[in-house]
């Protein structure tokens, strides 16, 4: 853990090598991301955080004050503490990060991204871009929904989110211990809808990354995914794209092997 400015900040550590930064998504530690570290060759530093309002992550965002730049700036006083470049390996939201990091964070010289892979990344903006304006309207009806629910009062309203995005009954097959915590950071979810929302990055925005770049979605992903997916392999110029046959938007802890082995490709041919 880190103590940047009076507030803390996730940070595990292990191994020697190139810097690998490991990100994961809402409602998730850095545990989600063990599974996919012990079968990646060991010759990697693999560094581990947490998104704001998870994990060890002090929660700084605020209903007025929610941009993108209070989740940069973790991922800023993580790489800085490693001292070096970073290879980006985001899920989920913390693959949305790992592009802003490079769209926007890399502008101010603070993080040196080397490459970034993504699994299941979901910048909600390229849903209306490249899958319509309709495919859109539907994710935030969804989104609605589900603060509504959560500000209502219903324990279980974190269950929407993780059903859009995973399959129905995706929420009720999780551990009642994981349940549990979806149910503690409901609120941070409900900030992370609101943080994607105004991150409006474009494909034009995305056609200008320089570093290699990996896009991988579940077999099974919805729509809002697939679009997102393709608008990205579509618009970055050093891709390389994969789908993961029968898994759907928990693919690294479901999927574990077929992921560890797309990643571990992946960075042997750019770290």
């Amino acid at each position: 853990m880190l103590k940047i400015d009076g507030r803390t900040i996730d940070y595990e550590e292990s191994g020697e090598g190139p810097t690998v930064l490991f990100v994961p998504g809402s409602f998730s530690t850095p545990m989600a991301w063990r599974s996919i570290q012990k079968r990646l060759p060991q010759k990697y530093r693999f560094v581990s955080t947490s998104l704001c309002g998870y994990g060890e992550t002090e929660e700084t965002r605020s209903l007025g004050d929610l941009g993108m730049e209070h989740q940069i700036r973790v991922i800023e006083a993580v790489a800085k503490q490693t001292g070096g470049p970073v290879h980006l390996v985001g899920h989920s939201f913390g693959g949305t990060l790992s592009l802003a990091v490079a769209l926007e964070g890399a502008l101010a010289g603070v993080v040196e991204v080397l490459s970034i892979a993504t699994f299941e990344a979901n910048p909600l903006a390229l849903i209306g871009e490249h899958g319509g304006a309709e495919l859109l309207a539907a994710t935030q009806r969804m989104s609605g929904k589900f603060e509504a629910a959560y500000h209502s009062g219903d324990p279980d309203a974190a269950g929407q989110i993780i059903d859009f995005w995973g399959g129905a009954g995706s929420f009720a097959a999780m551990p009642e211990g994981v349940r549990e915590y979806c149910r503690a950071t409901a609120y941070a979810n409900v900030l992370d809808w609101r943080t994607a929302y105004e991150f409006q990055a474009q494909k034009v925005d995305y056609a200008g990354l320089s570093m290699p770049v990996l896009i991988v979605r579940g077999g099974l992903a919805n729509p809002a995914m697939v679009a997102i997916s393709e608008a990205l392999s579509a618009s970055i110029p050093s891709v390389v794209s994969a789908d993961v046959e029968g898994a759907s938007h928990f693919l690294i802890t479901s999927h574990a092997d077929e992921c560890a082995e797309l990643l571990a490709e992946f960075l042997g041919k750019n770290a």
